[in-house]
């Protein structure tokens, strides 16, 4: 069984975790996680006792103890891969894909309705002072796009 070391400085080295942890028996093995694309350390440590009484002893001990300034956090470490994953990465999403129907889904055909929320068609407090138009159209039917030349160019040279 191993132990967990959390909120450990990035300063600290083996040899550190290692001492601190002898005083309550021998230390079989220690091991500080490298990130993996800078090779800093994480923060946190294992370590893996000789015997269980051992453990149990250093974990009851050194809960909140202090190394360097800053309070450790020890428990027994959760086998790997027990623990729920949380994520994937930070590419979320996936997209409509092909639909193969010739539809941009950007709008560029006209508005959408991009709320998140509730589907009421009703106007709340949020849509006050909003307006809903397609393109190329003035807000209030008329003025310079009403004109015929104008209908079809939504552009701003007009």
């Amino acid at each position: 069984m191993s132990i967990f070391v959390g909120n450990l400085p990035f300063r600290a080295e083996q040899e550190d975790v290692v001492e601190l942890f002898a005083s309550f028996g021998e230390v079989a093995n220690c091991s500080l996680p490298l990130e993996r694309d800078t090779g800093r350390k994480r923060g946190f440590a294992f370590v893996e006792m000789a015997d269980e009484a051992a453990e149990s002893a250093a974990i009851e001990a050194l809960q909140g103890a202090e190394l360097m300034g800053r309070p450790l956090r020890i428990n027994k470490a959760e086998p790997r891969g027990s623990a729920p994953r949380r994520g994937g990465g930070g590419y979320g999403g996936g997209g409509a894909g092909g639909s193969g129907s010739g539809e941009r889904s950007s709008g560029a055909k006209g508005w959408e309705d991009r709320s998140y929320g509730g589907a009421s068609s009703e106007p709340s407090a949020h849509d006050d002072g909003r307006s809903r138009r397609r393109r190329g159209t003035a807000p209030d039917g008329g003025g310079e796009f009403s004109t015929d030349e104008n209908t079809d160019y939504g552009g701003a040279e007009g």
